[in-house]
Protein backbone atom coordinates (compact mmCIF):
# COMPACT_ATOMS: atom_id res chain seq x y z
CA UNK A 1 0.00 0.00 0.00
CA UNK A 2 2.76 2.56 0.88
CA UNK A 3 4.40 1.54 -2.57
CA UNK A 4 1.17 2.98 -4.07
CA UNK A 5 0.65 5.63 -2.08
CA UNK A 6 4.38 6.57 -2.85
CA UNK A 7 4.10 6.43 -6.63
CA UNK A 8 1.47 8.55 -6.93
CA UNK A 9 2.91 12.16 -6.88
CA UNK A 10 4.48 10.99 -9.92
CA UNK A 11 1.48 10.69 -11.70
CA UNK A 12 0.92 14.43 -11.05
CA UNK A 13 2.68 15.90 -12.85
CA UNK A 14 1.92 14.45 -16.52
CA UNK A 15 2.98 16.90 -19.28
CA UNK A 16 0.77 19.12 -20.50
CA UNK A 17 -0.80 18.31 -24.31
CA UNK A 18 0.02 20.56 -26.88
CA UNK A 19 -3.61 21.68 -27.05
CA UNK A 20 -3.52 22.44 -23.24
CA UNK A 21 -0.38 24.81 -23.81
CA UNK A 22 -1.74 27.98 -24.72
CA UNK A 23 -0.03 30.38 -27.48
CA UNK A 24 2.39 32.34 -26.91
CA UNK A 25 0.39 35.58 -28.06
CA UNK A 26 -3.27 36.68 -29.21
CA UNK A 27 -3.55 36.89 -32.59
CA UNK A 28 -3.82 40.21 -33.26
CA UNK A 29 -6.59 39.84 -36.01
CA UNK A 30 -8.81 37.70 -33.53
CA UNK A 31 -10.50 41.18 -33.55
CA UNK A 32 -11.73 41.37 -36.75
CA UNK A 33 -13.20 37.82 -36.40
CA UNK A 34 -15.04 38.75 -33.51
CA UNK A 35 -16.54 41.76 -35.04
CA UNK A 36 -17.61 39.90 -38.53
CA UNK A 37 -18.77 37.26 -36.37
CA UNK A 38 -21.16 39.95 -34.33
CA UNK A 39 -22.02 41.61 -37.69
CA UNK A 40 -23.11 37.89 -39.04
CA UNK A 41 -25.07 37.12 -35.73
CA UNK A 42 -26.54 40.12 -34.69
CA UNK A 43 -28.89 41.34 -38.61
CA UNK A 44 -30.40 44.08 -36.47
CA UNK A 45 -28.01 45.81 -34.64
CA UNK A 46 -29.67 49.70 -34.94
CA UNK A 47 -30.47 48.91 -31.59
CA UNK A 48 -27.31 48.55 -30.16
CA UNK A 49 -24.40 51.03 -29.21
CA UNK A 50 -21.31 51.44 -27.08
CA UNK A 51 -19.27 48.17 -27.57
CA UNK A 52 -16.58 47.67 -25.62
CA UNK A 53 -14.43 43.87 -25.35
CA UNK A 54 -13.06 42.29 -22.66
CA UNK A 55 -9.12 41.19 -23.10
CA UNK A 56 -8.73 37.18 -24.29
CA UNK A 57 -8.09 34.18 -21.86
CA UNK A 58 -7.33 31.04 -22.82
CA UNK A 59 -9.72 28.35 -21.19
CA UNK A 60 -11.25 25.05 -21.71
CA UNK A 61 -15.08 25.16 -23.44
CA UNK A 62 -17.45 22.22 -24.42
CA UNK A 63 -15.03 22.93 -27.80
CA UNK A 64 -12.01 22.26 -26.39
CA UNK A 65 -9.36 24.85 -25.48
CA UNK A 66 -9.66 28.14 -27.48
CA UNK A 67 -9.55 32.33 -26.54
CA UNK A 68 -12.35 33.45 -24.92
CA UNK A 69 -13.67 37.27 -24.96
CA UNK A 70 -15.99 39.09 -23.90
CA UNK A 71 -18.03 41.41 -25.77
CA UNK A 72 -20.25 43.90 -23.81
CA UNK A 73 -22.84 46.33 -24.97
CA UNK A 74 -26.31 48.46 -24.84
CA UNK A 75 -29.73 46.49 -26.28
CA UNK A 76 -32.22 49.24 -26.10
CA UNK A 77 -31.00 50.61 -23.29
CA UNK A 78 -30.08 47.03 -21.12
CA UNK A 79 -26.45 46.17 -20.91
CA UNK A 80 -25.81 43.08 -22.68
CA UNK A 81 -22.82 40.84 -22.68
CA UNK A 82 -21.64 38.13 -25.38
CA UNK A 83 -18.96 35.39 -25.12
CA UNK A 84 -16.69 34.75 -28.35
CA UNK A 85 -14.32 31.63 -28.21
CA UNK A 86 -11.73 31.64 -30.86
CA UNK A 87 -9.49 29.14 -32.04
CA UNK A 88 -6.97 29.12 -34.59
CA UNK A 89 -8.19 31.61 -36.72
CA UNK A 90 -12.15 31.11 -36.73
CA UNK A 91 -14.88 31.85 -34.23
CA UNK A 92 -15.79 27.94 -32.91
CA UNK A 93 -18.79 28.94 -30.61
CA UNK A 94 -20.31 32.36 -29.28
CA UNK A 95 -23.24 32.77 -26.98
CA UNK A 96 -25.06 35.80 -24.72
CA UNK A 97 -21.97 35.22 -21.69
CA UNK A 98 -22.82 32.99 -18.59
CA UNK A 99 -22.30 32.94 -15.00
CA UNK A 100 -19.19 30.47 -15.97
CA UNK A 101 -17.66 32.69 -18.69
CA UNK A 102 -16.45 35.23 -15.68
CA UNK A 103 -17.35 38.18 -17.92
CA UNK A 104 -18.84 40.27 -15.63
CA UNK A 105 -15.60 40.72 -13.87
CA UNK A 106 -13.43 41.55 -16.54
CA UNK A 107 -11.74 44.66 -17.66
CA UNK A 108 -13.31 46.39 -20.88
CA UNK A 109 -12.03 48.79 -23.75
CA UNK A 110 -13.93 50.39 -26.72
CA UNK A 111 -14.03 47.67 -29.76
CA UNK A 112 -13.32 50.04 -32.43
CA UNK A 113 -13.39 46.90 -34.77
CA UNK A 114 -16.78 46.42 -34.39
CA UNK A 115 -18.52 50.24 -34.56
CA UNK A 116 -16.34 51.29 -37.05
CA UNK A 117 -15.36 54.87 -38.12
CA UNK A 118 -18.46 57.13 -38.70
CA UNK A 119 -17.73 59.91 -41.40
CA UNK A 120 -18.65 63.59 -40.51
CA UNK A 121 -20.26 63.65 -43.44
CA UNK A 122 -22.48 61.23 -42.57
CA UNK A 123 -23.92 62.60 -38.99
CA UNK A 124 -24.69 66.17 -40.14
CA UNK A 125 -24.72 66.78 -43.56
CA UNK A 126 -21.51 68.95 -44.03
CA UNK A 127 -18.20 68.49 -43.24
CA UNK A 128 -15.68 69.76 -40.56
CA UNK A 129 -16.07 73.80 -40.26
CA UNK A 130 -12.04 75.48 -40.37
Amino acid sequence: MLLVLASLPGCSELALTKEDTPPPAVDPANDKLVANSLKAEFKERGSFDTFDISAYRWVHSTKGWSWLTCVRFRDRGYQRIYAVFVKDGAVVDSRFAVQTDACEMQTYSSFDALMGAVPLTSVGGQGPLY
